[in-house]
């Protein structure tokens, strides 16, 4: 494991997958990360939407929609306790999305709150 300084002034992808967790083991998961000092090195966080049906586990388009508003709720929550000045932008169409959009792990991102953009740089 890479010591938390070399995230400093990074941006962090997340995405929940195909597994669709629950809220609680999403904010688990980022308090862990938290704890450790590792969320407050992120200037900026990109949350991918979440998958919320599959055939597994059919959803009403309201199900859905409570599905993603607890797994925002639980990404502010940790990043509130941990890192309260990181940028946090939901719903970018990254992850276990379609349509998705191919990010480079390790590769550069600019994130413009200001502009409300986002860049990847290839």
């Amino acid at each position: 494991m890479r010591p938390v300084e070399d995230y400093e002034g990074c941006v962090l992808l997340l995405e929940t997958s195909e597994e669709m967790p629950s809220a609680l083991e999403v904010f688990r998961v980022l308090r862990n990360a938290g704890e450790r000092g590792l969320l407050a090195q992120f200037r900026a966080v990109l949350v991918g939407r979440p998958k919320a049906t599959s055939r597994e586990r059919p959803m009403t388009a309201e199900q859905r929609q409570k599905f993603r508003e607890e797994q925002r709720h639980a990404v502010m929550r940790a990043f509130a306790r941990y890192a309260p000045s990181a940028m946090i932008v939901f719903g970018p169409d990254i992850g276990h999305t379609d349509p998705q959009w191919v990010l480079p792990f390790g590769g550069l991102v600019t994130v413009d709150g200001v502009q409300r953009r986002i860049w990847a740089h290839y």
